[in-house]
């Protein structure tokens, strides 16, 4: 990978991680949620908590499936790869 693709990879991944907090700090205010709350739901500590919200620590990918499941969204939306906020609850067969 030349630097050009190393720093366009870096920086899509900041803007993704960026767009990732905004949308779960927006997420959990708009449902009067504090971060004490969430850190419970989660069953850590709300200073990991926050360091996952303030991207401090990257989240694990379990954290990141029950905050989904939290608000009712997919990962797609809290990364930033779909503008759709609700998941789509239609049975594919």
């Amino acid at each position: 990978m030349n630097t050009m693709n190393a720093m366009n990879t870096m920086n899509s991944y900041e803007a993704t991680r960026e767009i990732m907090f905004q949308r779960i700090r927006a997420l959990r205010k708009r449902e009067h949620i504090t971060q004490t709350d969430m850190a419970q739901r989660l069953q850590i500590s709300r200073r990991t908590y926050a360091n996952y919200e303030r991207g401090i620590h990257a989240m694990p990918v379990e954290v990141l499936v029950v905050i989904a499941d939290t608000f009712g969204t997919s990962l797609d939306y809290l990364t930033g790869h779909s503008p759709a906020e609700f998941r789509d609850v239609r049975r594919v067969v």
